[in-house]
């Protein structure tokens, strides 16, 4: 397990949230979905670099469930 990775894991327990997997690269994030369990498995988005880690926006999070693949798709 890489260090982002485990960065994922640790950030998404610490909020409760479980089933950690690496969704895509997107700009100069990795991107991670985690799913609630409590919350009837709602897919959670997640950013992460070396040096930030934070909760996608509900727009971002609107363009990783369109299935944007592109570097370059913000507005």
């Amino acid at each position: 397990m890489g260090a982002l990775e485990l960065k994922a894991r640790e950030f998404a327990e610490k909020h409760g949230l479980t089933h950690v997997r690496f969704h895509k690269k997107w700009h100069k994030y990795d991107v991670y979905t985690a799913m609630n369990v409590k919350e009837g498995n709602s897919e959670i988005y997640f950013l992460l670099d070396d040096d930030e880690i934070r909760m996608a926006t509900p727009f971002e999070s609107e363009r990783f469930k369109e299935g944007h693949n592109v570097r370059n798709d913000l507005p």
